[in-house]
């Protein structure tokens, strides 16, 4: 089934960049990839996602930075957004929450976790 859902994605290791969005996009979504947050910047320019999922450790601008940048506009505030991260710390899950992240996976993750993660915020129909 086929979604008119976009998902960007914000994530510097190749393979898992490729092997995540591979999976979200046999689930009926469009996804748009982003190695950089300086790259998910343009990309935010050119289309408005439905969902933002970004790690936070990534070269130049980090997944908190990035989160910080696109919430201060107000056509970017709404959309929800997952970190999807190894960084595992209980500091950094709490600022996320607390600056208004949707959600905070740490890597290693379930799959199955994240697919249900998306399917709520976004059902595919």
């Amino acid at each position: 089934m086929k979604s008119e859902k976009t998902i960007l994605f914000l994530e510097d290791e190749k393979e898992f960049l490729a092997a995540v969005s591979g999976l979200i996009r046999d689930l009926g979504y469009e996804v748009i990839e982003a190695p950089t947050g300086e790259k998910a910047l343009e990309l935010l320019k050119i289309k408005i996602p439905d969902l933002i999922i970004a790690d936070i450790k990534l070269p130049g601008i980090d997944g908190f930075d990035f989160f910080s940048q696109i919430h201060k506009i107000d056509k970017y505030r709404r959309i929800p957004f997952i970190y999807l991260t190894a960084f595992n710390n209980l500091q950094a899950a709490m600022r996320a929450k607390s600056e208004g992240a949707t959600d905070y996976i740490t890597k290693p993750f379930e799959l199955e976790y994240l697919i249900a993660k998306i399917g709520d915020i976004l059902p595919v129909k």
